[in-house]
């Protein structure tokens, strides 16, 4: 499949733990146009590690400012208290940005759709660790949409230092033999308590375009052996449930492997000239 120009495909990196380290890598593997050409993390030894293991060898940034001088796009895979100011100044400094951290993006969508707007430049949200969003967003073309769950699974492991849970549920997340939930209740509320777990429903809410109709579920496992999410939506085009099953990221359980391969997907959609899906 004939592929487009490879020039303005220099690529700064803010965030370089698991999930960043990992797409920067695969994407040098696969020989993709994007060239990651700068690193910036507030743990400077990450940045510097990643470099020495990147053929490129990106240059490591101790400011976004620096970032932007040697790239055209940015991929944020910081927290989600970082990824608001990263997305913020590279809209400013008009450059594309891939935002891994949905969650953020939700959190201050209207500033960051309007910087996009006022820039003329994009925001890119990959599909993460979901299937059947394609099906969702062709749904609101139909009518309205009735009702949206999503219930987030996973090994209890995959819980691990997150914010929301109370001393009873650190107790249970050791001690449970049957899965249990953590979290039900509205989507702000679980990027709060649990914000490096539900991306997916922050997508899921963000695709749906009713973020306040979203109810979510968040349960633990201790069963289970990948990380499930089953979206499940009701409206005047009928009915959609989607199941996704991943395994949970080596390097990084509370993430699927499946979100940092969505990431892949999305810059080889940028690079093609036949594009499928909506």
């Amino acid at each position: 499949m004939k592929k487009k120009s490879t020039t303005g495909r220099r690529l700064g990196l803010v965030g370089c733990g698991a999930i960043g380290s990992l797409v920067a890598e695969l994407l040098e593997k696969k020989k993709s146009s994007f060239k990651v050409t700068a690193l910036y993390d507030a743990r400077l030894e990450a940045a510097q590690l990643l470099s020495k293991k990147l053929k490129s060898k990106p240059k490591v940034c101790r400011s976004l400012s620096e970032v932007f001088s040697v790239c055209d796009w940015v991929l944020e895979a910081a927290s989600i208290k970082a990824a608001f100011p990263a997305a913020e100044a590279s809209l400013k400094k008009r450059k594309p940005v891939v935002m891994m951290s949905t969650g953020a993006f939700l959190l201050h969508q209207k500033q960051l759709s309007q910087l996009a707007k006022k820039y003329k430049t994009k925001i890119y949200l990959p599909s993460g660790a979901l299937c059947g969003l394609d099906g969702l967003k062709a749904a609101r073309q139909m009518g309205s949409i009735k009702s949206i769950t999503i219930t987030s699974t996973k090994p209890p492991r995959g819980f691990s230092g997150a914010p929301g849970l109370t001393s009873a549920q650190k107790k249970s997340l050791e001690k449970n033999k049957s899965a249990f939930y953590l979290y039900q209740g509205d989507v702000w509320g679980a990027i709060q308590r649990f914000p490096a777990n539900v991306n997916v429903a922050a997508t899921t809410a963000i695709a749906s375009g009713k973020p306040k109709m979203l109810k979510v579920r968040v349960v633990a496992d201790p069963k289970a052996t990948m990380n499930q999410h089953e979206i499940h939506v009701e409206g005047d085009f009928g009915e959609l449930t989607a199941i996704t099953r991943n395994r949970p990221s080596k390097m990084n359980p509370r993430t699927s492997a499946l979100a940092i391969q969505a990431a892949l997907a999305l810059f080889e959609r940028l690079e093609s000239y036949v594009e499928v899906g909506n």
